[in-house]
């Protein structure tokens, strides 16, 4: 039985090994820039497959350890009853010792704690991406720049504001340079949480048919995804997410304009423009995205964004067209993205345990983000276009 302990703790160690190697094959899979997205998941599923089958591995391994640990204690008791009591702890220990880790020992191997590892969060290969599934999920963050989500480290997100500038003109040969004057202002967000729990039986999980884990890890995700960017768009007033409809400018169309068109688009890029700023991203509700798509060029029939096989739906006037349904009805807000700033204090997450519900035994999903408004740069940088109700 003594020799049996390390044997198991050296096949758990390797399997984590071996785990850890498949990892990180998944991510250079995932950043091979040689392979399509559908080459890249099918070499992902597959790699997952063995993941997981060396963590279960490793699981077992621990299991068997335990149930030697117990069957060691219960036939050990006669001798130790007869020892001092000194003996007996210090023989104890040394039984202990050679076993295989605790729980946390096993844990810390797997890096449960570090989201880039992966965890009991399977598969690694999502749980390290987290973020960027985040912004692939909301439409509101899809649109931005990767400069405009500003990562914080304080309770507080500060963004500074060019209120007016004076002082430069045209200067003499010889003569001195004016001084010119530069007040700013600021805009404070205070970081706000966005979190959620779901709790799932270890039957669910382990008669799925699915992968009931990344499964959660990934509805968890949306669901964040939607809350942000309810409040991203529309958020106003005592919401702790100032949105962009309630800092950027708004127009509303004439009597019998009810839908917004492609001409309405242009005025919005000119307006932009007119500011020195450079359109980005078009956002539409569902109905003016719907028909943005079908608007039709008068006298030819054809479709004002291009042909069908051209994917009309996707730009107006080369800019992306991103439809939410966070958007009230009949609105479509043009932006330019680079004088948008969402502060993020920190990257959506999901943590897993396996304690707190114990006793009946479930399994624990966490997820949590904490993010700090959304500040535009000036209000022309978001012009909203609004059609006529009739």
């Amino acid at each position: 039985m003594s020799n049996c302990s390390p044997l198991l703790r050296a096949q758990a160690k390797a399997a984590l090994e071996k785990r850890a190697n498949l990892v990180a094959e998944m991510r250079s899979v995932q950043a091979a820039a040689n392979l399509s997205d559908a080459e890249k998941r099918e070499r992902i599923e597959r790699l997952d497959v063995d993941v997981n089958a060396l963590e279960a591995e490793a699981r077992e391994a621990v299991a068997r350890g335990e149930r030697e640990a117990e069957v060691r204690s219960l036939t050990g008791n006669s001798a130790l009853f007869a020892q001092t009591g000194n003996q007996r702890q210090a023989e104890d220990e040394n039984a202990w010792r050679s076993l295989m880790p605790s729980l946390s020992e096993y844990r810390a191997l797997i890096a449960e704690g570090t989201p880039s590892s992966g965890g009991y969060t399977v598969p690694s290969g999502t749980a390290s991406k987290y973020i960027d599934a985040l912004k692939a999920n909301s439409a509101f963050l899809r649109g931005l720049p990767p400069e405009s989500v500003v990562p914080f480290d304080s309770a507080t997100f500060s963004v500074p504001q060019l209120v007016s500038s004076t002082g430069t003109d045209y200067v003499d040969e010889g003569e001195t340079i004016p001084e010119g004057e530069m007040v700013w202002g600021e805009v404070k967000f205070e970081a706000t949480k966005i979190g959620r729990i779901q709790w799932a039986t270890v039957e669910i999980l382990e008669d799925s048919a699915v992968n009931q884990r990344n499964a959660i890890a990934n509805n968890l995700l949306r669901d964040a995804s939607l809350k942000f960017d309810a409040d991203a768009f529309t958020g106003s007033g005592s919401n702790p997410v100032k949105g962009v409809l309630s800092q950027g400018i708004s127009t509303t169309l004439g009597t019998g304009k009810i839908t917004v068109t492609y001409d309405d688009l242009a005025d919005a890029v000119a307006r932009i423009e007119a500011m020195n700023g450079t359109p980005s991203v078009v956002w539409a509700s569902v109905d003016m995205a719907a028909a943005l798509r079908k608007e039709k060029a008068a006298g030819s029939g054809n479709y004002q964004g291009g042909s069908p096989v051209d994917a009309p739906a996707s730009t107006a006037w080369g800019l992306p067209i991103l439809p939410s349904a966070f958007l009230p009805p009949k609105t479509v807000v043009v932006a330019d993205g680079s004088r948008i700033m969402v502060g993020i204090r920190r990257n959506a997450s999901v943590k897993v345990s396996e304690d707190a519900r114990f006793d009946s035994d479930q399994v624990g999903f966490k997820l949590t983000m904490r993010v700090a408004g959304v500040s535009l740069a000036e209000a022309s940088s978001a012009q909203i276009v609004k059609a006529s109700a009739s």
